[in-house]
């Protein structure tokens, strides 16, 4: 018995293979490979795994014995090919093959409790950190679906590492599926992706001491940093917007009593006019019927000093006639790949086309036909919507490289929009990070929860940061409606919970729905007036985020990046590394624990000094009472 044993042991041993590559750069950086019955990597800095995970899915690998000890390995199989090379502060993972059935799979630890991640997409169930957050094959692209519209491939953890894919992988995503406990990055031409010559997976693994360190690096590296910010206006001042308020039902008479009631309780900022305002969906041409005095109204706006900005949109409806003839004469429309259709549908349309903004002509064409709505009426600027890769027709066939598509439009669109100043907002993103516009979440629910309420707008705001998006604008204060009037308290909550981010947009007027407990307007002003006083600490977060790539609203732990309460907190949020902001966000709650990071902090309510790392429990915050906390 023992010696079958003994035998096993043996067998075990001779099947298993071991290597490591030494980072060329710095030779405390290793990539350790062992090949057995799977093949299994770690990436070490020192003594310290700091990412680790299973490749070449249910490959047969054998590494030459030349790698061991290299800064670099070249391993040729049947029909895939994968090199691995040192680049700075880690190695590239690069599979290739042009077999375009087959699929690439290599899968990252999640490694549980002892560790939490952060970036990702978007999510309409924004959880923060994202270890346990779970994916099956969701195909990595902007999408219409799961508030999707923002998804840069990137992932860090609080060990200190990292991973970016690269923007040319026909990605899919799997985590805590396939594979429970990790994420998985796999590579396939199928769907939006079909029609390439190969299939690629090919990604970075890059590792520092902690997550505040790597995340620098990334910005540096990879995401990049914004070239400007937003207009100071919409970043001092609130937005108003038609939308919630109103929905669809919107006129002349009706967008100038909504301004004028606003500066009569003493506000002012932008007016946004939101759907419904053209003669078709796509015309870009107010219609006579809601609007026949549009240059009055907006002169009437700007005379009580908002600035006005236009809803608008990527989309045709068939029912446009003379738009969508002309468009679909000139080729404007993006069609199918698979039929040559160039039918699509929208939230306000089917069927209907959307504009080919990868394009020269079209772009000209829907930007042109802007700049003649802001000559002929004084619009300042305009709210776009949309953007989202799956808007377009199935296998969308873009004026792109066949390996940027579909995301390219995304970017194209973006980049299209923002030709139109620090006035506008962007509901969508790919790899815009340099541009100084504002990125809107997508629209909220009036609720509390952290699936798609109150509560997510914080992780959404950590999110988009991480992700390189430092100009986030929150959805509308209270959020849309839809479902259920927010009340005097949610709006008071997600006011203050709002104060410190870059912007605030109402739409709900605060002076409507009341409480009979407490003066809801006069609160609400309270943080409006405390959002101006502060907003030039805002736009010093965002001068740093231009010239440094700090985060302008970082996660707590940024300033305590190995703090593990820090690291887990998804209900605080920074002002660059100056202030500590602890939102109530629990329907009813009038204290709550606050987690203070290291570092001295004055009480921004009463003065008071606290030494960090420390958790306050039970802080004291009546309805009238945001906790925030200035660095010292």
């Amino acid at each position: 018995m023992g010696f079958k044993i003994i035998v096993c042991l043996l067998f075990l041993f001779v099947q298993t293979k071991s290597l490591q590559l030494v980072n060329s750069n710095d030779e405390s950086i290793k990539l350790e490979i062992s090949v057995g019955d799977q093949t299994t990597i770690s990436v070490t800095l020192g003594d310290a795994v700091k990412i680790s995970g299973q490749i070449g899915q249910s490959r047969n690998l054998d590494f030459p014995d030349d790698c061991d000890g290299a800064a670099s390995c070249i391993l040729q199989t049947d029909d895939v090919n994968l090199s691995i090379d040192s680049i700075d502060s880690g190695f590239n993972i690069s599979w290739q093959t042009s077999n375009t059935e087959a699929t690439l799979q290599d899968c990252l630890d999640l490694n549980g409790s002892d560790t939490n991640w952060f970036g990702g997409p978007e999510k309409w169930e924004a959880d923060w950190p994202v270890e346990n957050v779970r994916y099956r094959n969701r195909i990595y692209t902007t999408l219409k679906g799961d508030n999707g519209a923002v998804a840069e491939r990137y992932w860090l953890n609080s060990n200190g590492g990292y991973v970016f894919v690269g923007d040319k992988v026909p990605l899919y995503v799997d985590q805590n599926t396939a594979v429970p406990g990790s994420i998985c990055f796999i590579g396939a031409a199928t769907d939006s992706y079909a029609g390439r010559d190969e299939v690629t997976l090919v990604y970075n693994l890059v590792v520092k001491d902690d997550a505040k360190e790597a995340h620098l690096h990334a910005v540096n590296n990879f995401l990049g940093k914004p070239q400007a910010h937003p207009d100071e206006w919409i970043i001092r001042n609130p937005i108003w917007t038609t939308w919630a308020k109103y929905k669809r039902n919107i006129s002349d008479e009706v967008v100038v009593a909504f301004a004028q009631e606003i500066a009569d309780h003493g506000f002012t900022g932008q007016i946004e006019i939101d759907d419904f305002w053209e003669t078709c969906y796509g015309s870009l041409v107010f219609n006579d019927n809601q609007f026949a005095n549009i240059n009055g109204t907006v002169q009437a706006l700007k005379d009580l000093g908002f600035t006005v900005t236009l809803w608008t949109h990527p989309f045709v409806n068939d029912d446009c006639e003379e738009p969508m003839q002309y468009g679909e004469s000139n080729g404007y429309f993006i069609k199918s790949k698979n039929d040559g259709s160039e039918e699509t549908s929208w939230w306000n349309g089917n069927p209907a086309h959307h504009v080919d903004f990868t394009q020269e002509g079209a772009r000209k064409w829907f930007t042109d036909r802007l700049k003649t709505l802001q000559e002929l009426h004084g619009i300042d600027s305009f709210k776009f919507d949309a953007g989202e890769s799956d808007w377009a027709p199935p296998n969308p066939d873009l004026n792109a490289d066949i390996e940027d598509s579909p995301n390219a439009l995304t970017a194209a669109y973006v980049r299209t929009c923002a030709e139109f100043g620090g006035l506008l907002e962007v509901r969508s993103a790919w790899r815009t990070q340099d541009l100084g516009i504002f990125v809107r979440m997508l629209d909220r629910d009036s609720r509390w929860t952290i699936i798609n309420g109150l509560h997510s707008i914080i992780t959404s705001l950590l999110q988009f940061n991480i992700n390189g998006y430092g100009f986030v604008l929150p959805d509308m204060i209270g959020g849309n409606g839809y479902f259920e009037q927010p009340t005097a308290e949610l709006i008071v909550r997600w006011t203050q919970a709002n104060t410190f981010m870059p912007s605030m947009q109402f739409s709900f007027l605060p002076w409507e729905i009341t409480s009979d407990d407490f003066d809801a307007v006069a609160i609400v002003k309270k943080f409006v007036e405390l959002h101006e006083e502060y907003a030039d600490s805002i736009l010093a977060a965002m001068n740093n985020s231009i010239s440094t790539g700090t985060p302008v609203n970082p996660p707590i732990w940024w300033v305590d990046p190995t703090n593990p309460d820090a690291l887990k907190s998804n209900d605080q949020y920074l002002v660059g590394e100056e202030i500590l902001v602890a939102p109530i966000i629990k329907k009813g709650a009038t204290s709550r624990n606050i987690v203070i990071p290291a570092g001295t902090w004055k009480d921004g309510n009463d003065g008071t000094i606290y030494e960090g790392p420390q958790t306050l429990a039970d802080y004291p915050a009546p309805i009238d009472v945001l906790p925030f906390f200035i660095k010292q």
